[in-house]
């Protein structure tokens, strides 16, 4: 699905009112009640709150370090991107994706009557149903907007999924109650996060949480599934990559964050060690990512 399709269009709020019944204009969509006018870019609707345009900037500041630069330019090339993340990144994500859940979920068919979205998506694509959202307008973000204020109405939401992304949002809360807040009821939700990882800025890191910190967080949700994405040999392979810069990091923070990535890639092979901590029910107690999938109470 498109979020120019009507069937999404219909369920948009608008940022600065609240109404519903946003309506399509050319390159624009426009409230009919506070006439409010939000543009529409390259076929993608930006719908960011005035209230929020001083936390976009803010993003936008963190976003030009030397560290985000360089990942902001290897978004710009998704294949390279996708490639050097599961070539050489530090974490295994041997455990269950945002994918893998979607097929398990739904089948292929269904996907075409469901409103399904992935906030903090960056260039990612899982399928070509979901909804990308993001506050950067990334290859493949298909609605720029902020997840703490989410201009979606209530329980009107099929699935929403959200793949390391809370620990970037500062007020990570609001977020979480958002998302709480637009899924329906018998609804689903993958939420990964990091657990133990070091400090990893995109732009910026706020949060950690348990399998239980998930399961506390969004309790209006009922378990189906709980593991990890990336195990111990991944929380050491982070661990170890910072501990080894550290040292440069006398000379230099940027030959320090320069260090993190030469010592992620020699260490990269570690990760494959996660197969074998699969098969023990308590690794998830130094993973480095967790995962949850919910469904929403009826």
């Amino acid at each position: 699905m498109l979020s120019t399709d009507q069937r999404f269009i219909s369920i948009l709020l608008c940022p600065a009112c609240k109404a519903a019944g946003l309506r399509a204009e050319q390159e624009s969509l426009a409230c009919g009640k506070c006439r409010a006018v939000f543009p529409v870019k390259n076929g993608v609707p930006f719908l960011i709150h005035k209230e929020l345009l001083q936390q976009y900037e803010q993003y936008n500041k963190e976003i030009e370090s030397p560290v985000n630069k360089l990942k902001t330019l290897i978004k710009k090339m998704p294949w390279l991107f996708q490639f050097l993340t599961y070539a050489i990144g530090s974490i295994s994500y041997f455990g269950w994706s945002p994918k893998k859940a979607l097929k398990k979920i739904y089948k292929e068919g269904e996907l075409k009557n469901k409103i399904i979205i992935n906030i903090g998506s960056g260039i990612k694509a899982i399928h070509r149903e979901v909804i990308n959202l993001d506050i950067f307008p990334f290859e493949n973000v298909g609605l720029v907007t902020d997840a703490t204020k989410l201009p979606i109405q209530d329980n009107s939401v099929d699935m929403v999924i959200t793949e390391s992304t809370l620990e970037h949002i500062p007020d990570a809360e609001l977020a979480i109650r958002e998302i709480c807040r637009v899924v329906k009821p018998g609804g689903y939700v993958y939420i990964s996060i990091p657990f133990l990882m070091p400090f990893h800025a995109s732009p910026n890191d706020y949060v950690r949480l348990t399998n239980e910190g998930i399961k506390h967080k969004f309790a209006i949700f009922e378990p189906q599934r709980i593991g990890m994405n990336g195990g111990p040999a991944s929380a050491l392979i982070s661990l170890l990559m910072h501990f080894l810069a550290l040292p440069f990091s006398i000379i230099s923070t940027s030959l320090y964050n320069f260090m993190t990535y030469i010592f992620m890639a020699i260490l990269s092979p570690l990760r494959v060690f996660d197969l074998v901590f699969y098969l023990f029910p308590r690794s998830t107690d130094a993973a480095a990512m967790t995962y949850f999938i919910g469904k929403k109470k009826e």
